[in-house]
């Protein structure tokens, strides 16, 4: 019909990069992840015997803890993004993630709170220096008129990887609770 939007891109273009469809994979894995991770220390906090007040202060930090790598280093991921290839910052962004979630292991199967919060920190500073990158890296991979689109993939990708990582990580908390060293093997494997 006349006048109708297409809402689908041109597949059979061939200015589409393979890498298009990895970076959404990528970003999705690393959204769910890190958004299921910081569920998972939030959830072992409130089901712990601590205090009203002191469970209440924790997640607080949690939150604190994951929202301020954003702020503070966003513009350091931008600065790396410009300065290397865009494939080489997401490449050790994504090793960073790793090891990161190594240590996330180790403080979930030790239930050491001070790990696990630092792991929260780490794991959001690790998401705020690839950001710029993803983004970079759209308009290489997709042709200029399906930009939009591309983006579009990448925001909804992105938003449901963060609700199914928190609705996860309730899952994960309740099936191996006492046991979260699961998770963390769980999490590794994802970042792997």
């Amino acid at each position: 019909m006349e006048g109708e939007a297409n809402i689908t891109p041109a597949h059979s273009d061939n200015r589409w990069k393979p890498g298009f469809w990895s970076l959404i994979v990528t970003q999705f894995q690393g959204a769910f992840s890190d958004n299921a991770f910081k569920n998972l220390v939030l959830f072992g906090v409130l089901a712990s015997g601590l205090s009203e007040a002191h469970r209440q202060s924790l997640a607080f930090w949690i939150g604190t803890l994951f929202s301020v790598p954003f702020i503070l280093f966003s513009m350091a991921g931008g600065y790396l993004a410009d300065k290397y290839s865009k494939r080489s910052v997401t490449i050790g962004t994504k090793a960073l993630e790793i090891l990161v979630m190594i240590l996330a292991l180790s403080g979930l199967a030790s239930g050491n709170l001070t790990v696990q919060l630092s792991a929260v920190f780490l794991i959001s500073t690790q998401a705020a220096l690839f950001g710029p990158s993803k983004y970079g890296l759209l308009p290489e991979l997709a042709p200029e008129e399906e930009l939009s689109w591309g983006n579009g993939v990448l925001e909804l990708g992105t938003f449901l990887a963060i609700i199914t990582g928190t609705i996860t990580a309730g899952i994960l908390a309740e099936t191996f609770n006492g046991r979260q060293s699961w998770s963390g093997l769980i999490l590794i494997g994802l970042a792997v």
